[in-house]
């Protein structure tokens, strides 16, 4: 039996637990919408009730103590049984959240237009969506999943190809041909224009891009605004194809990237949100209907 002078009351908890997630007492102040003196009293009247420190407080950063870091795990796991059981004795189905972090791009123009499909098959599931580019450590930032953009490789994460990536040189309509233009290119392609330069044997030396930009959605209102011929990922520029608001220019080639379902590794212990499944499997089922179409 656990001594009653041990329990901590609920808004100590909450304060530790926020102090635990966000690492400092500032963002722990914001992220419950209190003051931060109200935190460091919650969290020293835990330290009091317990008996151990919780809390380095030798530097300026917010770092937990050995004790602090076991606690927190606890802390964490009981506010998780505890909104489960309010939900159950509510009545209400237990809901799936998922946290996806995706690439801006793509989420915007891909992604969203599809998502209500997801939502009407799976309605126990709660996206919630954060903007990520590159790779990162998923686990230790809570991300149950992202959608990835690269060549294959993520150490520490499961990929699952969803669609291999096809270049396509497009301009503002009038435009009668590539060769003479300026060259627009994406910062993180910087072998696109070579490597479908050289498949094109008939256009002569490749000329050096005039202007690099970092994002798909400006680069493409760079390519209609007419400042050059853009190499850009085809399936991303549809609306603007389809709208004639830019024309093709060449061939589609393979750029050597393709568009990943990233989720961490499985480790022992761990167990898996059946939502990411669930989302994979739906993501799978989409890239081949576009495939087919």
């Amino acid at each position: 039996m656990i001594q009653r002078r041990l329990l901590p009351n609920t808004p100590a908890l909450l304060a530790f637990d926020a102090l635990a997630r966000t690492g400092s007492f500032t963002a722990a102040a914001r992220d419950l919408g209190q003051t931060q003196g109200a935190i460091s009293r919650q969290v020293a009247q835990l330290e009091g009730q317990l008996g151990v420190p919780l809390v380095d407080r030798s530097s300026r950063a917010a770092g937990l103590t050995e004790a602090g870091t076991a606690y927190a795990r606890a802390a964490r796991a009981a506010l998780d049984v505890l909104g489960r059981g309010a939900m159950e004795a509510l009545g209400r189905t237990q809901e799936q959240g998922l946290r996806l972090a995706i690439l801006p791009t793509f989420g915007t123009r891909w992604l969203m237009p599809r998502i209500p499909r997801f939502v009407r098959r799976h309605p126990e599931v709660t996206l919630h969506f954060t903007t990520r580019i590159g790779r990162f450590d998923l686990r230790a930032e809570g991300i149950d999943a992202a959608i990835h953009s690269g060549r294959g490789d993520w150490p520490g994460a499961r990929l699952t190809l969803l669609m291999a990536e096809h270049l396509l040189p497009v301009a503002a309509p009038g435009t009668p041909a590539v060769l003479g233009q300026p060259l627009l290119a994406l910062t993180s392609r910087p072998q696109a224009w070579p490597d479908w330069w050289a498949h094109e044997t008939m256009l002569g030396p490749l000329p050096a891009p005039s202007m690099r930009l970092e994002h798909v959605a400006t680069l493409a209102q760079a390519a209609a605004s007419g400042m050059g011929v853009a190499l850009m990922p085809a399936f991303l520029i549809r609306p603007e194809l389809d709208s004639g608001a830019l024309i093709a220019l060449g061939p589609e080639t393979p750029s050597g990237f393709g568009y990943y379902f990233a989720e961490p590794e499985p480790t022992l212990g761990h167990k898996p949100n059946p939502a990411v499944a669930q989302l994979r499997d739906w993501l799978l089922t989409e890239t081949d209907r576009d495939t087919v179409a």
